[in-house]
Order: structure tokens, then C-alpha cells, then sequence
């Protein structure tokens, strides 16, 4: 569905509203649009109608608009940005999903109103992003203990932090480490993990950073390996994953490298696999290559 809200002869930006997202804190945009955009741009708006939608539509927008922003949650900005990569248009966002995770690494504001008074300002900067299997992702994909939750979030018909919190904890006392062989640009590494994650950016969502050293300007990913623990070290874990200071933990090992293959070492074993928190399903290797300056992007 296509609305027409402003029309002058400036700059176009494009919005993308997922109108199913988990949070509903896309409610209210159109009328904070209207309150807080540059009155010289000219606006569209656009809803999905179904997974995938956002591609298309932000693949047409980019044709003819210089902005083209996701307002949702990371599997709705991980759409948009797909879209528009090769194009001229720059990715603006509006959070609006449980983690947000590359908006809150670029410091984009989680109001609406500050994130539109963001893309008013037009700050555009080129950053890296990355292919895992060759499906594009912008901040975190990985495999392991952090896949399995993804995917029994996917599952759930709840939706935000607490929900994703409840099943982290639910699910580990049944959860089994395994040993994987970790090749980044040419080295290969045997490693028994919790598990691994490849970040272009530093954090999952909701501040909990996993890559404190991550940056989406720097030309590698960084390979996040989080070793077996028992359970009185969680505590201190968590703290680390919310303070910024995980990489600082005997328990992490932290590799960087601009290609990377991880595949079970136990031969054919399956890996849990996902990107940009969104459950992937299963693969037998993954492959992930960064793509530098690949992406622009509207922040402060």
C-alpha cells in the first residue's frame, strides 16, 4: 500500500513500515512524520504486505528516492538495506523492532521523532557489510547457542527483550557445545564453543554487545568465539554482554579476518545458523565474506 503524505520538489525520502512488527512501535509514525520531517522533502510511504516485500519495494524506491528507511525491527532494515545496496539511495531508520541492533551500534535515536530529525539532517556515511551463504547481513550473524534462540524466537508468538531473554534461559540447560573448525582467511582453528559469532557491528540488540571492538568502517568482520561455561560464571558473563566488555573474558577469543568458514567437526552435523537476528534454519558449512563500503547510511 502506497501513501502519498508530502510533495515538494526537494529531496524524496522514502518509508517502509512493517505493519506486523513485534513491538507496534511503529504506531504513530505517519503522524510523527508529518510533525518532525524537513517540510521541503517530498515523502512516500509504504506498508509490507508479506516476508520479502520490503526487497521489492525498497529496490523501486531507490530508483527515485535519495533516502529509503526502514521503520521496524532488524529483519525489516536487513530487507530495506538488500534492497537498496548497488544503488544510489541511502538507508535511513526508524527503530522500531525487540533489538535493533545496527541502529543502536550507529547511535541512530530509538524515538521517532529523533530519528526522523536524524535523516533531516542528510548525514550519510559509506559502511562495510557482509555475505553469509551469500545472503547479505549488516550487523551480527553466527552459529551456536545464540542461532538456537533465534530460532525459537522465530517460533514464538511473543514478541521483545523478555521474551528473548526467557528462552535464553529456558533453553540452556539442554543445550550441548560442540567442537567446530574455524578457517578465517586461510588459517583453520579447531575450537569447542558456545558459540560464534561474526559481527560487522558490535551488538545482538538491546545494548547486549557481543563484539565491543567491532566496526562497521574497518574492512574485517570480527569472530566472536564465547567458550563452554557452567553456570555461575552466567552471571558474570551477562554483565560483560551489557557493560561492553565481553572481549575482555577468558572465555572469549575474538579472531578477525576478512573471509571465514566454521563447519561442525563432527562431520556432517548440521549448524543452527542466523543473521541480523533472524532464525536461518540449518546448513551443513557457513561462508562469510565482508563487502567494504558497500552501504550508505543516514546517521547523526
Amino acid at each position: 500500500m502506497l501513501i502519498l503524505l508530502k510533495q515538494t520538489m526537494s529531496k524524496k525520502v522514502c518509508f517502509i513500515i512493517n505493519p506486523v512488527s513485534g513491538t507496534g512501535s511503529w504506531k504513530g509514525i505517519e503522524q510523527d512524520i508529518m510533525a518532525y520531517i524537513d517540510p521541503s522533502f517530498r515523502i512516500v510511504v509504504y506498508y509490507t504486505e508479506y516476508a520479502g516485500h520490503a526487497i521489492e519495494l525498497a529496490n523501486d524506491a531507490a530508483a527515485t528516492c535519495d533516502v529509503v528507511v526502514a521503520v521496524g525491527g532488524d529483519g525489516l532494515m536487513n530487507e530495506v538495506a538488500r534492497g537498496i545496496m548497488g544503488t544510489k539511495a541511502a538507508l535511513g531508520i526508524v527503530p522500531a523492532g525487540s533489538g535493533n541492533a545496527l541502529a543502536r551500534h550507529l547511535h541512530i535515536p530509538l524515538t521517532h521523532k529523533g530519528a526522523i530529525e536524524c535523516i533531516n539532517k542528510m548525514h550519510i556515511v559509506t559502511i562495510d557489510t557482509a555475505t553469509m551463504n551469500d545472503e547479505d547481513f549488516f550487523a551480527v550473524c553466527g552459529t551456536g547457542y545464540d542461532a538456537l534462540v533465534a530460532n525459537k524466537f522465530a517460533e514464538s508468538t511473543k514478541r521483545g527483550f523478555f521474551t528473548y531473554l526467557s528462552l535464553s534461559v529456558k533453553n540452556y540447560f539442554s543445550y550441548k557445545p560442540a567442537e567446530y573448525d574455524i578457517t578465517v582467511d586461510g588459517k583453520t582453528v579447531r575450537e569447542e564453543a558456545f558459540l560464534i559469532s561474526i559481527a560487522n557491528s558490535s551488538q545482538y540488540g538491546n545494548n547486549a554487545t557481543i563484539a565491543p571492538g567491532a566496526s562497521t568502517k574497518d574492512g574485517v568482520l570480527d569472530v566472536c568465539i564465547l567458550k563452554p561455561f557452567s553456570l555461575l560464571i552466567s552471571p558474570i558473563l551477562a554483565v560483560r554482554l551489557f557493560n561492553k566488555t565481553l572481549d575482555n573474558s577468558p572465555y572469549m577469543k575474538v579472531i578477525r579476518g576478512k573471509s571465514i568458514s566454521i563447519k561442525n567437526a563432527n562431520g556432517n552435523e548440521p549448524l543452527c545458523i542466523h543473521y541480523d537476528g533472524e532464525a536461518a534454519g540449518t546448513a551443513s558449512e557457513m561462508h562469510v565474506e565482508i563487502a567494504p563500503m558497500t552501504l550508505k547510511v543516514v546517521v547523526p
